[in-house]
């Protein structure tokens, strides 16, 4: 594989896979198709992937102590893959009906940050919470969007990026006392004809790497908001990012079809796919719910 060219290595057919996350214990990487209520592995050392069926249909996952932690729907749970049993852990009880959860990811000390949006993708009524290790929820200041995506932390765990993806703006906040949201700022846009900014995840040096839906690309940006890289893809739907292998250099993407014209499809036969980019520089490890 050479540096920097996007390769197809499981070709899945996702209606929308999102959600990355790379497992260093199994050597596995995990993501899910939420349309069809599906979880996939991935295993690069045989190429084999497997799907498993979910009772939920979850948006995001995470690692938690050799289970995997999801969200979706309104409710928040664990999944083990060794006996394919699926655990709820919490049930959000005031959401608005027809919201769901889009995005989430794990923070620094070990909380897990995630939002609520409007299923229809209509109304400005997302919210973000926080699931401390204790199992007790905490909402997050942020004002409500309607697509809110992405939900990672700079190297030192001082700045917190999420996107506006309807207006394709990527979010920077400082965090404070370990969840305090403060001077919220626009670390950059997407907005002179590229993508929607989606799913993203920083790297060891503390850029962040953005996929971007209808945009066919994967953009890295310094810490200061300015584009560093942008690498193509040959599908146009790109929905997340994370590293893997054992050197944390391999950027595996997950793509989309959800919504393509047959046309489009035609033009896009590995729409959906999973694919991996092989670059010099090393991501960080995916962290861990601490909770139980």
């Amino acid at each position: 594989m050479h540096l920097f060219e996007p390769q197809c290595v499981a070709p899945t057919s996702c209606l929308l896979g999102q959600s990355p996350v790379w497992s260093p214990s199994e050597g596995l990487l995990w993501w899910v198709d939420p349309n069809r209520a599906k979880l996939h592995r991935y295993n690069p050392k045989t190429g084999n992937a497997r799907r498993y069926d979910l009772p939920l249909k979850a948006s995001v996952i995470a690692l938690s102590q050799g289970e995997l932690l999801m969200a979706g729907e309104v409710e928040v749970g664990f999944f083990d893959p060794s006996t394919e049993e699926y655990t709820r852990l919490i049930t959000l009880e005031n959401e608005a009906p027809g919201n769901r959860i889009n995005a989430g990811g794990v923070a620094p000390d070990g909380s897990f940050w995630f939002a609520t949006m409007d299923g229809h993708e209509a109304d400005a009524r997302s919210a973000w919470y926080r699931l401390a290790p204790d199992r007790s929820i905490h909402p997050l200041n942020v004002k409500p969007i309607v697509i809110p995506s992405t939900a990672c932390f700079s190297p030192d765990g001082s700045v917190f990026y999420t996107c506006d993806t309807t207006e394709q703006e990527i979010h920077a906040f400082d965090v404070e006392e370990g969840a305090r949201l403060t001077n919220r700022r626009i670390f950059t846009t997407t907005s002179s004809g590229a993508g929607y900014p989606d799913g993203s995840t920083v790297d060891s040096e503390g850029h962040l790497w953005n996929a971007e839906w209808d945009g066919a690309r994967i953009v890295r940006y310094t810490p200061e908001g300015a584009i560093d890289r942008a690498i193509k893809l040959p599908v146009s739907r790109i929905t997340g990012c994370c590293f893997g292998d054992r050197d944390l250099k391999t950027l595996y993407v997950t793509t989309a079809r959800t919504g393509l014209t047959a046309f489009q499809l035609d033009m896009q036969p590995f729409a959906g796919s999973l694919f991996a980019i092989r670059t010099d520089i090393a991501g960080r490890p995916c962290a861990e719910w601490s909770g139980r």
